[in-house]
């Protein structure tokens, strides 16, 4: 019998889970391609959080990542807000050497956790989440997330080519994962993360239909990240071509032009052991990102950025959420399934 206990600030519930198993106005067209970036989006009305229910309209983030020598970069900046998420009934998996143990999780709202699939999958006692989908509904958005998709939050999930919903037909482990798919429009999930936290580290099996890294003339693509809002984001993913990080609204990026089309390669249509580490409790924050145990991104100092020197505490105000999914300013469609999902202030490994 296992215990999962996730920390937050008062204003929140902790809980525990016990139970058998293991657990703007939008734009309607897609941001530009090229390497300039995108158009700004629109402001429009926060609205309430659902799970596959009717869309909500929201400001888009538009920033695509640019170079100094690929143009200047445009970003939206309209505002919007989040819902309150309801945390669901929370079963985990199995686990190595033993069975986890899940329980009900209560609603969350923000600054909360998603309450849904909590349980093994390798991940250590101070987890914030850990998510093997296996008690979500096939078919839906799991509980306690909320969404980003088509620059809405909260919208509908899944629309047209846009979705991040639970299915049972590509799993890591056990029956289900999270399966995303994106034209190259946002097609995120969004969590709410506790207050003051400085660092986070994140560990997935990712199975991608599109390679990531060695992408001559490509833009930018985002895999997951932190944010303040859809417009404030530390985007850890793919920048011109090769594995780096982007953040807005400067739309600074990282690594630097020669590196640009080259370095490591995730390959697609296999299952990867992607982690990510977004550490900001040093006098130099850093990023770091790792495939299969090797490492691929390492962000230590200002001058590794293209654009400018980025400040030595790059990281503050962008510890409101964690997002997961796809966006691509090269219009690059992208379908990937997720499981074994974990968010830890300490790293978690592969397992």
């Amino acid at each position: 019998m296992k215990r999962l206990c996730l920390s937050f600030p008062s204003s929140f519930v902790l809980f525990s889970m016990l139970a058998s198993g293991l657990a703007a106005c939008s734009s309607d067209s897609p941001p530009p391609t090229g390497s300039g970036g995108s158009s700004p989006g629109t402001a429009g009305a926060a609205g309430k959080s659902s799970s596959g229910g009717s869309a909500q309209t929201n400001g888009g983030s538009s920033s695509g990542g640019s170079g100094n020598a690929a143009g200047t970069p445009n970003g939206g900046s309209p505002s919007g807000g989040t819902g309150p998420a309801t945390g669901g009934s929370a079963t985990g998996g199995s686990a190595t050497g033993g069975s986890a143990t899940g329980g009900s999780a209560p609603q969350a709202g923000t600054g909360g956790t998603a309450g849904g699939s909590v349980g093994g999958g390798g991940a250590p006692a101070n987890a914030l989440l850990s998510a093997d989908f296996e008690s979500d509904a096939v078919g839906k958005q799991p509980a306690g997330w909320h969404n980003f998709i088509a620059y809405n939050t909260d919208a509908t999930n899944p629309q047209s080519n846009l979705q991040a919903i639970v299915d049972a037909t590509r799993p890591h482990r056990g029956n289900n994962s999270l399966h995303v798919k994106s034209d190259g429009s946002p097609a995120f999930l969004t969590l709410p993360l506790p207050a003051n936290i400085n660092k986070l580290y994140v560990r997935g099996y990712f199975y991608m239909t599109r390679k990531l890294g060695q992408n001559p003339g490509a833009n930018h693509e985002t895999l997951f990240g932190i944010r303040k809002d859809k417009d404030t984001e530390i985007r850890f993913g793919e920048i011109k071509g090769v594995l780096g990080v982007n953040e807005t609204p400067s739309d600074n990026i990282t690594p630097k032009m020669d590196q640009w089309g080259k370095g490591p390669l995730i390959a697609a249509d296999k299952w990867v052991c992607i982690e990510g580490a977004f550490i900001g409790d040093k006098t130099q924050h850093e990023v770091h990102g790792w495939a299969d145990g090797t490492e691929v991104i390492s962000v230590t100092s200002g001058d590794q950025w293209q654009n400018n020197v980025e400040p030595a505490t790059f990281l503050n105000g962008y510890w409101k959420e964690f997002m997961i999914g796809w966006q691509s300013f090269s219009s690059a469609a992208n379908e990937i399934w997720i499981d074994d999902l974990v968010l830890s202030p300490t790293r978690v490994n592969c397992l």
